[in-house]
């Protein structure tokens, strides 16, 4: 007996979706400065921050890009005490002019009878790169693929340009998601700098060191870690200033003194007595 096949194909991309190079469509770039790419060309920005209502309604569509808008969301943000037939041609407008920046002969919303969507086949999000790099990194040393791990740590650090929409000002609430993306860059910080120590990269970890600690802090176990970078680069004089300088922030910010961990490392590394791989490893933190 002949195979029946089917007559149904598959549904093919949007022609726009991807360009020859293979990029997508709509490149659009949140870590930093905010920025969009079409077929890799850029567009200025600013036509959208001179529009903020297009600029706002952009944002909130980036931010639920996975499972869109619900278009009830939108009124009860930008107009909460409007009648429905104000609100639903407000939103027509404001839908009308951000398909005109983004380029009418390109349909990029995906809109239906309650949500509005970004077309996902047709955009890629910098940050959404960033976390699947960070991701992989984490996974690569789990797996115990130490250079690998490293690698991609290198390359996810790269990828963190600044701050999650980095100085743009907005009525839309994305400080949440600023602190996530700002936590994942300092755990993968966190992280090369404790496999730089291990593979003997110590002067890569002293400079990775000073970063984390230079965004976050009152990290206790970035210190340690930092700690023992100096140790193994031989520097007791700055184990000593960096644990008294750490102890004044913490009084200074808190009324409390470092942990008892903390002294104890210092000590042990002033008798030149450092951690093992196996303890450097079990160092964590959380950042938040």
């Amino acid at each position: 007996m002949e195979a029946v096949q089917s007559t149904v194909s598959p549904k093919p991309l949007k022609p726009y979706s991807l360009d020859t190079e293979g990029r997508k469509y709509l490149s659009i770039k949140t870590l930093g400065s905010f920025n969009l790419y079409f077929n890799g060309h850029f567009l200025d920005s600013t036509e959208f921050l001179k529009r903020k209502r297009v600029q706002d309604l952009l944002i909130l569509l980036i931010l639920n890009r996975k499972d869109g808008l619900q278009k009830e969301t939108i009124f009860n943000i930008f107009w909460k005490n409007y009648t429905d037939k104000s609100r639903k041609d407000n939103l027509n407008t404001l839908i009308y002019r951000l398909k005109k920046l983004l380029g009418n002969d390109k349909d990029l919303l995906i809109i239906n009878r309650n949500t509005i969507r970004l077309d996902p086949f047709a955009i890629e999000v910098d940050a959404d790169t960033f976390t699947k790099s960070a991701q992989q990194a984490e996974l690569l040393e789990e797996a115990g693929e130490l250079e690998q791990a490293l690698l991609k740590g290198i390359e996810t650090i790269h990828l963190y340009r600044g701050e999650f929409f980095e100085n743009i000002c907005s009525e839309i609430p994305i400080e949440s998601k600023r602190s996530e993306y700002r936590s994942v860059y300092l755990s993968t910080l966190f992280r090369m700098e404790r496999l730089y120590l291990i593979k003997g990269f110590y002067k890569e970890a002293l400079k990775t060191g000073k970063t984390l600690i230079s965004h976050d802090p009152y990290c206790e176990p970035a210190h340690r870690l930092l700690m023992t970078t100096l140790g193994y680069l031989g520097n007791s004089s700055e184990i000593l200033r960096l644990y008294h300088s750490f102890e004044q922030k913490l009084f200074n910010a808190f009324g409390i003194a470092p942990d008892a961990k903390t002294e104890t490392l210092k000590n042990r590394l002033l008798l030149g007595v450092f951690p093992s791989h196996n303890e450097i490893l079990d160092e964590v933190s959380v950042f938040f």
